[in-house]
């Protein structure tokens, strides 16, 4: 089941004005609610539902579009959603507390390209970023990898001139000849490199050069998953079935799932090229049910980067956090 085409303004709104009728529907047995952002590395959602997969274990899967953790978040606390999609340092940084619902249960992708920092004419380095104007979500991927690189000069995001913004306006605000470089992600960042104004720009950071960093996961409501396991078993069946259809025909998966986020199948594919999906194999070995892996590490890290960022009043633990004990035997029984 599609839903789908709605954006952060009218999904904050319903959300919030209609959780008491949405929770009552994520706690169906059959159902599953997502509300994610706008990103194509969240297209195996919809290509699972396309080919069938989740109809194969009598699941529905319903999804809208926001990029705006403000109202998800909350909409997963009280139960008027049922899962969501974020980056791991996204997920782990305010409003989130160790007394805050949502629980790991998978891997999707590995940001390989796909997020990065954008900078105007005459930054060359990351050094010559401090004390100039720079734009971007303090919590995004660009800023993460920008703080990474700071840290290596013994300086820190504090040093720039940080100007809050939402990544949606970062082509916008790449136009202005005062910003000296903009935190931004696919689609944006192909888009702000091939149409900028600003002769001389360039692509100052990639996650291509931080791979193993900015990974997306599935978060899901403690409660919802603590009731009902085979449910959100159901729901990774059908995810990695519809990986495993890139893995083999990324065409096929792109002409499937392009028309959803309303772009044409080669704009899709040029961002994707960023985007290295997570089978199931590899979530098995980032994220195994003794808390080992991977998915540990760049956990821990985020702890530190987080805490350097003033976006966590505290270390989160691993467990019960991150869950990996859906994974093992996921498709016993069950068609790959």
């Amino acid at each position: 089941m599609l839903k789908t085409g709605f954006f952060k303004g009218a999904i904050a709104a319903s959300l919030l004005t209609i959780s008491p009728f949405a929770a009552t529907t994520a706690q169906a047995e059959d159902t599953i609610n997502c509300v994610f952002p706008f990103w194509f590395g969240f297209a195996p959602v919809m290509v699972a539902d396309k080919l069938g997969y989740f109809a194969e274990d009598d699941l529905t899967v319903t999804w809208a579009f926001d990029n705006d953790r403000a109202n998800v978040l909350p909409a997963l606390e009280t139960g008027a959603i049922d899962c969501t999609m974020r980056t791991i340092g996204e997920s782990m940084a305010r409003p989130r507390t160790a007394e805050t619902t949502g629980t790991i249960i998978g891997t999707i992708d590995i940001s390989v390209g796909a997020d990065g920092v954008v900078a105007g004419p005459g930054i060359e380095t990351v050094a010559d970023l401090v004390g100039k104007p720079f734009a971007g979500e303090i919590n995004h991927p660009g800023t993460v990898m920008t703080q990474f690189a700071l840290n290596e000069m013994g300086k820190s995001i504090k040093d720039l001139d940080i100007r809050l913004i939402n990544t949606d306006d970062s082509i916008a605000v790449f136009e202005d000849d005062s910003i000296a470089a903009v935190a931004t992600w696919e689609p944006m960042l192909s888009q702000i490199v091939k149409n900028t104004s600003r002769t001389g720009s360039n692509v100052l950071l990639s996650s291509a050069d931080f791979e193993g960093l900015i990974y997306d996961i599935y978060i899901v409501s403690t409660d919802y998953y603590t009731a009902n396991p085979e449910k959100y078993a159901s729901f990774l069946r059908g995810i990695y079935r519809a990986i495993d259809v890139y893995m083999a025909d990324p065409d096929q998966f792109i002409e499937l799932s392009a028309s959803e986020f309303g772009v044409p199948d080669a704009e899709m594919k040029e961002a994707l090229a960023g985007v290295r999906y997570t089978t199931y194999e590899e979530t098995l070995e980032y994220m195994p049910a003794d808390g080992s892996g991977k998915l540990r590490e760049v956990f821990d890290s985020f702890n530190e980067i987080n805490a350097a960022l003033d976006l966590q009043d505290a270390p989160l633990d691993y467990a019960p956090y991150i869950d990996g004990s859906l994974l093992p035997g996921l498709f016993d029984g069950k068609t790959r």
